[in-house]
């Protein structure tokens, strides 16, 4: 499978343990949407089906971190990425984003918005230097 496109890109979600869970539209062959995929920092695909499916892996994943939380004040903060694509590809970039964002509503994570070309988008690699 190829690396999926920036645009495709739905949401980055942080976990208590330093895990995060990236999600991207899925295409097929014929470079139409066909599902989410949810991947792993490392790259490696944790998921693929469609937008209920990877908002209930998301829903379960949280939930498994959550046991694992050790400072019960910590609060998640989830990327939600701006649409870029037009037509019906926004449809189902918009439609898939919608049972995410009530599942990390559910388990009381944050959302925000984000250009996918946003430094906020990007991470940073190493720690935060200020200029003088």
């Amino acid at each position: 499978m190829k690396k999926p496109a920036e645009r495709d890109c739905l949401a980055v979600i942080p976990g208590y343990t330093g895990q995060a869970a990236k999600l991207y539209l899925s295409r097929g062959e014929d470079e139409r949407i066909d599902g989410v995929t949810v991947f792993d920092l490392l790259g490696h695909i944790k998921l693929q089906g469609d937008a209920q499916a990877a908002a209930a892996w998301i829903g379960e994943w949280l939930a498994k971190e959550a046991d694992n939380r050790k400072a019960r004040r910590t609060q998640l903060q989830a990327q939600m990425f701006i649409c870029k694509l037009a037509g019906d590809d926004k449809e189902a970039f918009l439609g898939a984003q919608k049972p995410l964002i009530s599942v990390l509503t559910a388990a009381g994570v944050r959302c925000r918005s984000v250009a996918a070309t946003s430094g906020a988008a990007r991470q940073a690699l190493g720690p935060i230097v200020k200029k003088h």
